[in-house]
């Protein structure tokens, strides 16, 4: 049976030094923010600091509770980094681990040593494009599988990937060209 620690059993800083010390040459950096352990590592530090993390002795991350991305389209050659947040109830734990990857890169998928990456994947996937290789299952989970595009990529455009069509379609009084969607907007404004 799990006991939760009441206390952290180690400070944000030592968090940082034991991932450091975990992830050998694949560490870049580290830092606190906010109180919370934040740690940089290469793509290659991956699926082997996944196992580390969960087995370390001194941090016993149980829990893989998140899974993230942010797309960087300026930074070539690490256009995306991915975001891991890790929480360990029997230490009072957290760490956030970053990995900067390339447009069209792929990552080695967690779902061996953690159960919720299988469903966390499948979302970063769906809504970045990102690949995780060996994952069991990836495709699609919130949006339809022919559905074209990765919705929080900032190439992406607000309107949706066939916009004006898709507003001219879905216009309920059939009042839309698709020509003068805009000015639509516009008129509906000032009145």
């Amino acid at each position: 049976m799990l006991h939760p620690a009441t206390t952290a059993t180690l400070s944000p800083k030592e968090i940082v030094s034991r991932i450091e010390s975990l992830a050998g040459p694949s560490y870049e950096k580290g830092r606190v923010d906010h109180g919370d352990a934040v740690v940089a590592v290469t793509p290659d530090a991956w699926p082997k600091l996944f196992e580390a993390l969960r087995t370390d002795s001194e941090l016993s991350f149980e829990q893989l509770i998140d899974i993230t991305a942010v797309h960087w389209p300026l930074d070539d050659g690490r256009e995306f980094e991915l975001v891991w947040q890790f929480r360990s109830l029997s230490k009072n734990l957290y760490a956030r681990v970053t990995t900067r990857l390339a447009d069209g890169a792929g990552v080695n998928s967690a779902t061996q040593t953690f159960a919720s990456a299988n469903y966390l994947e499948r979302e970063v996937y769906d809504l970045f494009g990102i690949d995780f290789q060996g994952h069991p299952n990836l495709k699609r989970i919130l949006l339809p599988q022919e559905y074209e595009g990765h919705p929080l990529r900032k190439e992406y455009p607000v309107e949706g990937p066939n916009f004006p069509e898709d507003a001219h379609r879905n216009d309920l009084f059939g009042e839309l060209d698709p020509d003068d969607f805009w000015s639509a907007i516009d008129r509906a404004a000032e009145e």
